[in-house]
């Protein structure tokens, strides 16, 4: 004993000379606010001076230190110092559906300089100025908050009093803080919902992510138009949810899918001269004329779902695909002048039609052949694509592989969905939309009518891989009660997959009576359905089509005769938050879960703006004619007026994420 005390003695005396010398220097901690990485956020950490966030929302503090973060004089609140803080910790909360939790990401979002928090948030000093005086009550129920943060944003700038506080807008910015908690912490959020349907209780658990791509997979702008390149100054956006394919599982345990995108980007144009001479011939806008339709694996993991490689379609090893239209007089041409910035058909420039044009819509896995399969709208036509080098073995079109029939396509909608039934070792593709052939007489209406606006059906057909022949063909229901003006033209169908046992789910999707975009899921069942490839049908003929509008029977066609396919409402996706107009890709990836992406068309949309920059919000621009100088002849069309004018640019902030949510079933799919 005697031995221990001297040491301790010793070590008392040496610790009461000095001891504030001895004691060890704290070490600062990096931490990183996220709501993607918020850039010039305020903060205040323990009792050091007020500083900043940098670009990578990094802030600097010690351990035991309170973290206070604000914009202007908005107080956002303060966590313990840590190296990953959230809006969850400011609001002392675990759940992303907290009112106190959206209302803080709403605020962040929204003033975020350009918009687009996938490429982080930054605030601008003039906005924290601006805001100096301002306060905010994150506590407040949505619609409270909605109005005040409506006011703060237009003391923060005109740029800012123009972006919209509503319930859509809450959603997206849950969205995106869902994948920033998968991808950037680790942590993605399983949101559970029950759904009654014919079918009975539907239970899934839903986990979203948006895909991260690095900035050498956006397309470059191959035009002048300085507008346009403020808008996109990185390029377009990728765009790989066309379609989705289930590829497999990585070494490390990760999904891995193909993802599709379509011809590139583009945009409606309006009416141009036409090349014959006489009348006119409607455009699409081609930005970025050079783009060759590709595939590329996305992987979901513990960074999210990230776009790892992209594959270009090509017609042989010297030869790429086009996204431009097909040239007139050759079958699959879409009746559209591709432009680029000059709204005027150029046959000198890169936006020209292409013989090798596809618009790629869907993508199949064939593990049995070491294939992939990819239909298109444009032909339409069914590709059958090496997968290592993307050079196409073959390509099969309407009376040549395909039904006769389809070659009555409507322009851009062609064959969205594509799918392989294992267990019959047969693809089945659909029409996206009734075809087009011309008017007949509608019983509804008592008049002669468009058939592409008013049949009662889109065609389904089968295609033996083996043979490259179509076999039987079905038609998919479409009731006009549930769209837009009555019009069964108004259904968009998505994207399809394979249950077996003749079972599928198809994505179905168009503008509701009231207008507003519906996306949901059907099981569909051909077991009793008629094959209306018999010759009773006229198959090569749209007579069932105009049997199914009238009535009666149109040349022995008679609709009445005829079983379609049976199709049960399996989820309605916009009840499970789903807010993407274009819900195109659809796979497998277990057998209680689907994958489901979207088309965010590149992230643009075709504006007609006046001679003061400002967009003209009711245009359409379809409804446009211009000169042969591309200048708007004036009308009473809105929008229409020869001091407009017209270019691509940025898309809706609901339309431009790139989505990619895995919903499991809590039972088997093949039990529906």
């Amino acid at each position: 004993m005697k031995l221990s005390i001297l040491p301790l003695a010793v070590a008392m005396a040496l610790a009461g000379c000095g001891s504030s010398d001895s004691e060890p220097a704290k070490t600062p901690i990096t931490g990183v606010f996220l709501d993607g990485a918020v850039e010039n956020l305020d903060y205040v950490a323990g009792s050091a001076a007020k500083a900043s966030t940098n670009a990578k929302g990094e802030f600097t503090c010690y351990a035991g230190d309170t973290v206070a973060f604000s914009v202007g004089g908005i107080a956002l609140g303060s966590a313990t110092c840590a190296a990953t803080i959230t809006p969850l910790q400011l609001a002392n909360s675990t759940d992303v559906k907290d009112v106190k939790v959206v209302n803080r990401l709403l605020a962040l979002q929204l003033l975020d300089e350009d918009s687009d928090p996938a490429n982080g948030i930054k605030l601008t000093a003039a906005v924290k100025t601006a805001l100096a005086a301002k306060s905010a009550d994150f506590s407040a129920d949505a619609t409270t908050f909605n109005t005040a943060l409506s006011a703060t944003l237009t003391t923060a700038g005109t740029q800012y009093a123009a972006r919209s506080v509503d319930d859509a807008r809450r959603a997206l910015v849950r969205e995106h803080f869902e994948d920033t908690l998968a991808s950037k912490v680790g942590t993605p959020v399983n949101e559970a919902f029950t759904q009654t349907t014919p079918l009975g209780s539907v239970a899934v658990t839903v986990t979203r992510y948006q895909v991260q791509a690095a900035t050498s997979y956006y397309i470059p702008y191959e035009g002048t138009n300085a507008k346009v390149k403020a808008d996109f100054p990185l390029g377009f956006l990728p765009s790989y949810g066309s379609s989705l394919a289930f590829k497999g599982t990585n070494a490390a345990g990760e999904l891995e899918f193909y993802g599709l995108t379509d011809r590139g980007p583009n945009g409606d144009g309006p009416n141009l001269p036409a090349l014959s001479g006489s009348g006119t011939t409607g455009a699409k806008i081609f930005p970025s004329p050079s783009f060759v339709p590709s595939f590329g694996v996305i992987t979901v993991g513990k960074s999210g779902a990230v776009l790892g490689s992209s594959t270009p379609i090509k017609v042989s090893t010297t030869v790429k695909t086009s996204g431009v239209a097909i040239p007139p007089g050759t079958l699959g041409n879409s009746s559209e002048l591709p432009v680029l910035d000059a709204m005027k058909y150029d046959a000198t420039s890169k936006a020209t039609f292409d013989a090798n044009g596809l618009d790629t819509e869907a993508i199949v896995v064939d593990k049995k052949r070491s294939l992939l399969w990819i239909s298109d709208e444009y032909g339409p036509f069914i590709v059958k694509l090496d997968p290592a080098t993307g050079i196409i073995l073959g390509k099969y079109a309407p009376g040549s592989g395909l039904p006769d029939i389809f070659v009555k396509r409507r322009a851009n909608r062609g064959m969205e969905g594509l799918t392989l039934d294992t267990s019959t070792d047969l693809l089945h593709g659909f029409l996206q939309s009734p075809l087009t052939d011309g008017s007949a007489t509608y019983s509804v209406t008592g008049k002669s009518e468009l058939i592409e606006r008013y049949a009662r059906f889109t065609r389904w057909t089968e295609f033996d891989p083996n043979t490259g022949k179509a076999g039987k063909m079905y038609a998919y229901p479409l009731a006009a009660a549930d769209y837009q003006d009555g019009r069964t033209g108004n259904a968009k169908l998505g994207d399809v997959v394979a249950l077996g046992n003749g079972k599928f789910i198809v994505i179905e999707q168009g503008a509701a009576p009231s207008g507003k975009v519906f996306n949901k899921l059907m099981l569909v069942e051909i077991a009793t359905a008629t094959d209306i490839a018999a010759t009773a049908y006229n198959p090569t003929s749209s007579d069932l089509e105009k049997s199914s509008m009238a009535g009666a029977a149109v040349n022995g066609a008679d609709w009445s005769t005829v079983t379609t396919l049976k199709k049960t409402l399996l989820l309605d996706l916009n009840a499970i938050g789903w807010l993407a107009e274009k819900a195109e890709g659809l796979t497998i990836v277990d057998g209680n879960t689907l994958a489901l992406a979207n088309d965010n068309d590149f992230g643009l949309k075709t504006k007609v703006f006046d001679a003061n920059g400002n967009a003209v919000e009711d245009a359409d621009v379809t409804k446009c004619n211009v000169d042969a100088n591309g200048v708007i002849i004036t009308s009473s069309s809105a929008g229409c007026n020869s001091a407009n004018s017209i270019r691509v640019a940025r898309g809706t902030d609901a339309e431009r994420p790139s989505r990619l949510w895995l919903i499991k079933f809590t039972k088997a799919l093949t039990s529906f």
